[in-house]
């Protein structure tokens, strides 16, 4: 019907003329209509061919629709994603995230919440959140995790600062200077002051904030220096900011956080996927990469 005429329809399917002919005819029998009146050297479509053709092409339309949705199937995995995210992963290391996956998914619904770890973790456990990013896990909720990084804190400056030109900052350096801190009761805070306590070192800590971007923000501001997360301070080069390696180390960590017994979805493990491939470049960015602690296993559970 499409092709006008047997000889052509052959070439189009790769086989004879005569198979055509034999399947035209196999097809008259199962449907006990007369399709097309024989002609010398021309077939032509009957009333009931005209009205057969019809249905066959919106039978092959169904086809391809139901192709079709088999494919947003395999793409979307239900279509929709929520993540949760620390604020320093939130900002940064998510958007990045988000426009890799929508490469794959790019009809993909996703929402984003952000929160200090704990309130992530309740989130996911919840499941509120399909998927969390966190600093620190809790043995509250049993949530299973990965150990995405475990990255040196670096010393945040502009890059004017008087201390632009050492190689390595020490509490030694930092002492009296405007320093941005975590709030008193904020994790990762008595570990630095432990630092500086051991030194004997006094800081001029005029500022707090619990969230990276507001610090190097500041920083860009003139209004001090902060130890921060690597990862935070990528994210503010454009600011005119500048990092140096900071002694004794500071660890930050991070880790990917699941519902306890979940299910394998699609998107989920996409979206892992493309969250690991943007912390690995960003890492190399960094200048450096190391895995997680071989005695943290790469995937547990939070109470074990």
């Amino acid at each position: 019907m499409l092709s006008g005429s047997t000889t052509a329809a052959a070439e189009i399917l790769h086989t004879s003329q005569p198979n055509i002919s034999r399947s035209i005819s196999q097809l008259e029998k199962e449907t006990g209509l007369r399709l097309f009146e024989r002609l010398p050297g021309k077939l032509v479509p009957t009333n009931d061919g005209k009205l057969f053709f019809k249905d066959v092409q919106r039978s092959f339309s169904g086809l391809r629709q139901l192709e079709e949705a088999a494919k947003r199937i395999r793409r979307f995995s239900g279509g929709s994603l929520t993540v949760a995210a620390i604020q320093i992963l939130a900002l940064g290391l998510i958007p990045k995230t988000i426009k890799r996956f929508a490469e794959s998914y790019p009809e993909a619904s996703i929402a984003i919440h952000t929160g200090h770890s704990s309130v992530v973790a309740q989130w996911v456990d919840d499941q509120t959140c399909d998927i969390g990013l966190v600093s620190q896990l809790s043995e509250t909720f049993g949530l299973e995790y990965e150990h995405l990084y475990e990255v040196d804190a670096v010393c945040v400056m502009p890059a004017r600062h008087r201390l632009a030109t050492k190689d390595c900052i020490g509490p030694l350096d930092l002492a009296d200077e405007p320093y941005i801190s975590l709030p008193r009761n904020e994790f990762g805070h008595s570990a630095i002051d432990a630092i500086f306590e051991e030194a004997a070192i006094s800081r001029h800590v005029n500022l707090e904030t619990s969230y990276s971007s507001i610090t190097c923000s500041l920083v860009a501001q003139g209004l001090g220096i902060a130890l921060v997360n690597p990862l935070a301070a990528l994210d503010y080069r454009h600011s005119g900011l500048i990092t140096r390696p900071f002694l004794p180390a500071v660890k930050h960590n991070g880790y990917l956080i699941f519902p306890k017994g979940r299910s394998d979805d699609r998107l989920v493990t996409s979206f892992a996927k493309a969250l690991k491939a943007v912390l690995l470049e960003d890492r190399m960015t960094l200048g450096g990469y190391s895995e997680p602690p071989d005695n943290q296993p790469a995937a547990s559970t939070m109470n074990k």
